[in-house]
């Protein structure tokens, strides 16, 4: 293990008899790649990534990442809605989604907002949605009765993992991930709520640096090698709301 790295052994859901699969740690987090500057979160609990596949997110991913331009620049095509339009939109995302190369993803539930509900935050990896700087990482809500998801907040250049602070801004709570500043630099970046969103960008304003040591949860953490994901289809499968335990 190289100096400065903490990895965290995260046991299942079956091992632990509950749904979310929870380590106690009091150590802050660190990292053997880029050794950051400044407080790093004190990293109350580690909660592995989900280890069912979700149909739905997997759509809404499909969707953002995957825009469909059915009509042409003159504005011809299909009706919106028919189905010859609905076919064409699924073909041009397929043929997409296949160009991009191979994605996985992983994703956590959580009441972020404290409306009892749970989000989903998820992060997609893969030459498409990966840099140097990071990958993609999303929050969704959950839409009427489950059906489908509203996508609140994307994320670029997101490294692993997502800490979830119990400090909130708009009743909202924050998140924390760290910033890739070259291979030996970083730092880790707080991002409060705005009221409507999280910043797209931890990397700038009105993300901020992490002023003092904030106690959180760690969720998404793919860095850790025994951490669950799942592969992206390009295909659209039957879409079912997965139950609520997860």
């Amino acid at each position: 293990m190289a100096p400065g790295k903490l990895r965290f052994r995260i046991c299942t859901a079956a091992a632990l008899g509950s749904a979310a699969g929870l380590l106690t740690l009091a150590v802050p987090l660190g990292t053997a790649s880029a050794q950051p500057s400044g407080p790093a979160p004190r990293i109350r609990q580690t909660v592995a990534p989900i280890t069912t596949p979700n149909r739905v997110l997997e759509e809404a991913l499909r969707q953002d990442l995957f825009p469909a331009a059915v009509v042409d620049e003159q504005g011809h095509g299909p009706d919106s809605g028919t189905a010859e339009w609905r076919q064409a939109e699924i073909h041009q995302r397929r043929n997409a989604c296949r160009a991009a190369g191979p994605l996985r993803y992983a994703y956590n539930r959580i009441d972020l907002n404290g409306d009892r509900q749970d989000e989903l935050v998820a992060t997609v990896i893969g030459r498409h949605t990966c840099g140097t700087g990071g990958c993609n990482a999303y929050v969704f809500q959950s839409g009427p009765q489950d059906r489908g998801l509203r996508l609140v907040s994307r994320m670029s250049l997101f490294k692993p993992p997502l800490v979830v602070s119990d400090q909130r801004h708009n009743g909202w709570r924050d998140l924390i991930t760290r910033v890739r500043i070259d291979a030996g630099h970083g730092y880790y970046a707080r991002l409060p709520f705005n009221g409507r969103a999280y910043p797209s960008n931890p990397s700038t304003p009105p993300a901020e640096p992490l002023r003092r040591a904030l106690p959180g949860l760690a969720l998404l953490d793919t860095d850790d090698d025994s951490s669950p994901s799942h592969p992206l289809p390009c295909d659209r499968t039957t879409i079912t709301a997965p139950p609520r335990s997860l």
